[in-house]
Formats: structure tokens, C-alpha cells, sequence
């Protein structure tokens, strides 16, 4: 039987002991007769008498159940993740097919991601024709939406898509935490014609680095816009 339902069936019990035991007087006779007949007797002593158990056992089953009550604080250590982002800085990323441009579109998507994080690490890197450090692999989420802020075609010198180099460069920026999960994220929207970027993913994931790309850009694609004398043009 369960502790919670042992105080109402003694109750019970007791009241219908109780109960009984009236019903048997009446049996004799009249209770207003019969009562100075039996000064001893006393009917209010067994109803104190069982509020008294009853009230013994419903502490003694309170103790058993140990509640606690208020508030406690208990710090829990919560294993981070390594993430890098490899963003693709090529001339082909100004295209607005997506508005108001893919690279811009791709930078609100991190700004997005990185607001989520929670004791996660993460670093930036950005490529073209070559790949760069951007961000090293940090936990202060405020200098990461800066320097991301700051990302435009102009900061690499070499335009391509170098999506191999990025992933090589991505491996290297990991820590040394062999328990820490890594996961390098490559936004692009252009094809690989630089180097073996299939190779490079393979040897990141042999070292325990998942590596899941992103394609930025719609099928039919569009022009790239071209600014010469403060005018834009397309090419």
C-alpha cells in the first residue's frame, strides 16, 4: 500500500469503530438513559486518542519522505563545442540573387548562430583564392560579431575559391582537446577549382573533425555587381 494512502484508510477505520461502537449502545437502550449509567465512559477520549496516532504517523511518514524545501544552486559544467566558420569572401558573393547579397545574407546567418551559443568556442575564417584567419577560436561572442561586421571582398588579396586551403586552415585552428567535439562549417557559393577539397575533408575527419558545407545562392544564380567611379554595374 502506498504511504499516501494509509492515512485516510485508519481515519476510516477509526471513524467506523467509532460508528460501531455507538450503534451498540443505542442497542441497549435509549443513549440519554444509558449514558449516566456508564460514568466512566468517555466519547470524546478515542476521538483524541486517534487524532493523536493518526497525526504521530503522518509525521513519522513525512520524515520518511525527507521533503526539502527552498533553493538550492548547484554549478554544472557544461562541455562546450569547437565550431569554425570558413566564409567564402569571393567577388561572387556581392551577387543579389539572395538580398541583400549573398555575403551579407551569409553573415546575418552567423550573427544568428552565434547568438545561440552557450560556453561553445568559435573562430572565422575567410577565403577566396587563399584562405586567412579572420577570428582565432574564441569564446568572447561580442569581438566575433565585430570583426564579423567588418567582412567584405576587399580583405583578401586573392580571389578564387579555395575551399581545400580553408579546410586545411580549419583543421590547424583547433585546440589540442582531444574531448572537445569540432565542426568546421564552410559557407560558399561557387565550386572548388583551387585545390583537392574532398582530400582536405578527409583528413579533418580522420582527425575527429566534421565538416558540413553550405551552399549560398539560388540555382540560376546572377550578375555580379561591379563598382568603378561610384557607379555599380553588372558583369
Amino acid at each position: 500500500m502506498e504511504k499516501g494512502l494509509l492515512l485516510p484508510v485508519l481515519a476510516l477505520i477509526f471513524a467506523l469503530v467509532f460508528h460501531q461502537r455507538r450503534k451498540a449502545i443505542r442497542r441497549f437502550g435509549d443513549p440519554q438513559v444509558i449514558e449516566p449509567l456508564m460514568p466512566y465512559v468517555s466519547y470524546s477520549r478515542p476521538v483524541l486518542k486517534a487524532i493523536l496516532v493518526l497525526l504521530a504517523l503522518a509525521s513519522l511518514v513525512f520524515g520518511i519522505a525527507r521533503p526539502q524545501f527552498g533553493s538550492k544552486l548547484r554549478e554544472i559544467k557544461r562541455e562546450g563545442v569547437e565550431l569554425i566558420i570558413a566564409l567564402d569572401v569571393s567577388n561572387s558573393m556581392m551577387a543579389e540573387d539572395i538580398q541583400p547579397n549573398r555575403l551579407e545574407r551569409a553573415k546575418q546567418a552567423i550573427t544568428r548562430l552565434v547568438d545561440r551559443l552557450v560556453n561553445d568556442k568559435i573562430g572565422l575564417i575567410v577565403f577566396a583564392g587563399d584562405a586567412y584567419i579572420q577570428i582565432p577560436i574564441t569564446t568572447d561572442y561580442v569581438s566575433a560579431k565585430l570583426f564579423l561586421n567588418a567582412i567584405s571582398t576587399d580583405i583578401v588579396p586573392k580571389q578564387g575559391t579555395a575551399i581545400g586551403s580553408a579546410i586545411e586552415l580549419g583543421t590547424k585552428s583547433f585546440t589540442q582537446q582531444e574531448e572537445t567535439s569540432k565542426a568546421l562549417i564552410i559557407i560558399t557559393d561557387g565550386e572548388n577549382h583551387e585545390d583537392d577539397a574532398v582530400e582536405a575533408a578527409k583528413l579533418a575527419a580522420e582527425k575527429g573533425i566534421k565538416v558540413h558545407t553550405i551552399g549560398i545562392g539560388l540555382p540560376q544564380g546572377a550578375p555580379i555587381p561591379v563598382y568603378s567611379g561610384g557607379q555599380k554595374s553588372y558583369r
